[in-house]
């Protein structure tokens, strides 16, 4: 490895996010001397940030008139964006400053993502740093991890544009942040402030949504249709009651249960909601009366071994979620954990990973990553030596890494025996998920029967466990494999063959009721943020939308639902995440250009795009953030136009995408934010403010 060294009594040095990264470093590097707020050495300097030193100033930083929250200020938009130190851990960036002094040279030794090349490159460029740097990319803490990264330090332009696309978050944060909380503090009138966010809003929207679907939701009556069909040439061991037939009990398999195939169901088009269920008590009972003591053709009668690879890997939201649905871990807990094991216990890579994959030479570590993971758990030995060692898994694909590989135990040996109960469950998920790629698939019997009746067709589907490969890995508790075990052995069906015919026994009707949506958890939450590009169905939006793109970041995700809590937008009923009044009020208060999860899944699309040189600019960016800003604010400080006029008598009812008769611009809706209808929607033309055109819906 190739260590600079003095060269004109200055230095080189090793610039770090936290003290503990930076004392790990220093050890790998051999540094050892300890100074306040730095490690030196060998020629070289160690030192650390402690998060963020610097913070953008606030609004009368820029002009003292500020200081007073004023409408007729809006939007405020700094030409030259600055920051200052921030009171607590100014000291220690007056330590980096004065090493800078001595220094030719710097290595970038912070997280190796977004916010941690921005926490570096901010300083040394606030401190006018005009040296050479380079970048060191860490994956894990652990001795070899760092060494490993050490022999592979790279040049610093090719992280530059990560840089680029944190400056661009942070500004636009600023901007909306700054300029909507005053407008919407202001409209409120009461003294509260209503934080607005980029990405808070639209994620205070996501449960404002779901809530207002729960509490409107109306419960409606669908109904099924189970036949249940005699299998020739087996007999009965006694006839069955009445009573037992009208709670519809099977005796020793004689009777093969299936349920009726609404016709939408036989197409090959996926089925509404509406598709799915039967409303009609009448259509159902009539499938009864026609069938009833009639033979059935069975037209499918097939049995199909299936396989199903290991899962793949932990990425922060799946960690995130897995733990919410296992133990209701909140979002920012699993994080700290994460970071924890991560950064104090060095057992686990770089929790704020978005990948689920590993690269092909990861697939080396693999024999000395499983003997780390036997000395830290003995327990763990015996289902160690099953693992295949040689088994490459779908997780090793190079092609599928982004700036990080997924969560995976390091080859650290501190033992497990110190974690706490909650890291100790963090940690056994990731190491879990990592054994089960080297066990073989589960394989499992898929059973289908298909019985025809005139038109009507009647289904049952089995499925019945044969290996279970790396189930045994994941599953922990042997007693709820043994009952899973023995719950899909009771789908095993009977033996028919095609065009065979089968005597249908009886059929029930079966009264059933449509369930709302549940409220969300942190971890539904967390997927729902993920997921939101998957879930478009405007063309033209999933024509510029990835289905990658998301609200927020694997890194700010659980700090967004924090801030939420904080500010008392949403509360916390058991493990439900629910809207608190406040929170409604914002909602309905702020435009929908704000609060849609699609259009901000689009801006953190561009700040993708930016982070990875793909076309689009820091300037280009941040300018559709002011020109949002001056659509809003013009509305907000104009609202005559939408509230202070008389209702006008329209003779025809507007909706949006019409011409606006007035000037033929397309109609759009808004929402009124001031006046006696604030929050209501009305029809209004996107021309505005040249053209005042309104229709009150």
């Amino acid at each position: 490895m190739l260590l600079a060294t003095k060269n004109k009594n200055t230095f080189e040095l090793y610039l770090c996010e936290k003290p503990s990264q930076g004392r790990d470093i220093a050890k790998a590097l051999g540094v050892n001397q300890r100074k306040d707020g730095y490690i030196q050495g060998n020629g070289l300097l160690v030192s650390w940030c402690i998060g963020h030193l610097l913070e953008m100033i606030p609004p009368d930083g820029y002009d003292s008139r500020y200081k007073r929250w004023s409408i007729n200020d809006l939007p405020i938009l700094p030409q030259n964006w600055k920051l200052e130190a921030k009171k607590s851990t100014r000291k220690q960036l007056m330590v980096i400053k004065k090493l800078l002094q001595q220094c030719h040279s710097v290595v970038i030794a912070t997280d190796a993502d977004r916010e941690g090349e921005t926490i570096a490159r901010e300083v040394l460029d606030h401190l006018k740093f005009r040296g050479a740097t380079r970048r060191l990319w860490l994956s894990a803490l652990d001795a070899i991890s760092i060494q490993r990264a050490l022999n592979s330090i790279r040049d610093s332009q090719e992280t530059l544009a990560l840089y680029h696309s944190g400056l661009a978050r942070g500004r636009a944060d600023w901007l909306i942040g700054m300029n909507l909380t005053r407008a919407y503090t202001l409209l409120g009138n009461d003294r509260q402030v209503r934080s607005v966010g980029r990405v808070q809003t639209p994620t205070l929207a996501l449960i404002a949504k779901r809530d207002r679907e729960i509490a409107h939701f109306k419960a409606e009556s669908y109904y099924e249709v189970l036949a249940l069909f005699q299998i020739p040439g087996v007999q009965k061991q006694g006839a069955q009651s009445a009573s037992a037939r009208q709670a519809g009990s099977r005796e020793s398999n004689t009777l093969l249960e299936t349920k009726w195939q609404l016709p939408a169901l036989s197409q090959k088009s996926t089925p509404t909601p509406e598709q799915k269920h039967c409303f009609d008590k009448q259509l159902a009972q009539s499938v009864i009366d026609r069938c009833q003591n009639q033979y059935g053709t069975v037209t499918t009668a097939t049995t199909q071994r299936k396989k199903q690879p290991p899962p793949l890997l932990f990425n922060l939201s799946g960690l995130q979620q897995e733990a919410s649905r296992r133990w209701g871990y909140g979002a920012q807990e699993v994080l700290n954990i994460a970071q924890a094991l991560y950064e104090t216990h060095k057992l686990t890579s770089y929790p704020r990973s978005d990948c689920e994959y590993l690269p092909m030479s990861q697939f080396n570590d693999v024999s000395s990553v499983l003997q780390a993971l036997c000395k830290n758990d003995p327990s763990l030995c015996e289902l160690l030596s099953q693992a295949n060692q040689a088994q490459r898994s779908r997780v090793w694909n190079d092609k599928k890494i982004t700036a990080h590989h997924a969560i995976i135990p390091t080859q650290a040996t501190p033992g497990s025996s110190r974690l706490n109960a909650k890291e100790g469950n963090i940690y056994d998920l990731i190491r879990r998920r990592y054994i089960a790629q080297f066990f073989p698939d589960y394989e499992f019997d898929q059973s289908v029967i298909l019985v025809t009746i005139g038109q009507d067709r009647f289904k049952a589907s089995g499925r019945v466990p044969r290996i279970r490969g790396w189930k045994q890995v994941l599953d922990t508790n042997p007693d709820n494999a043994k009952k899973s075990i023995n719950k899909a052995s009771e789908k095993d069906l009977p033996a028919v063959t095609n065009g065979e015919q089968l005597l249908c026994d009886h059929l029930k009707l079966e009264d059933k009721l449509t369930k709302p949506p549940q409220h969300f958890t942190e971890g539904t939450l967390i997927k729902a943020m993920e997921t939101i590009g998957s879930q478009v169905t405007d063309k033209v939006m999933k024509k510029i939308l990835r289905e990658t793109a998301g609200l927020g970041t694997q890194a700010t995700r659980a700090n967004i639902i924090q801030t939420l809590f904080q500010r008392k937008f949403i509360r916390k009923e058991k493990k439900f995440i629910k809207a608190t009044e406040l929170g409604f009020a914002l909602c309905d208060a702020v435009p929908e250009s704000i609060k849609d999860p699609l259009l901000t899944a689009q801006w953190e699309q561009q700040l993708d795009d930016i982070a990875h040189n793909k076309g689009q600019t820091i300037d280009g960016f941040l300018q559709q953030q002011v020109n949002l800003l001056k659509a809003i604010i013009s509305r907000i400080k104009q609202p005559a136009a939408v509230s202070d006029k008389p209702p006008q008598k329209q003779s025809k009812r507007y909706k949006s995408g019409d011409p606006c008769p007035d000037c033929g611009h397309l109609l759009e809706i808004r929402q009124a934010v001031r006046g006696k209808k604030i929050g209501q929607n009305y029809i209004g033309c996107s021309h505005f403010p040249e053209c005042r055109f309104y229709s009150w819906q």
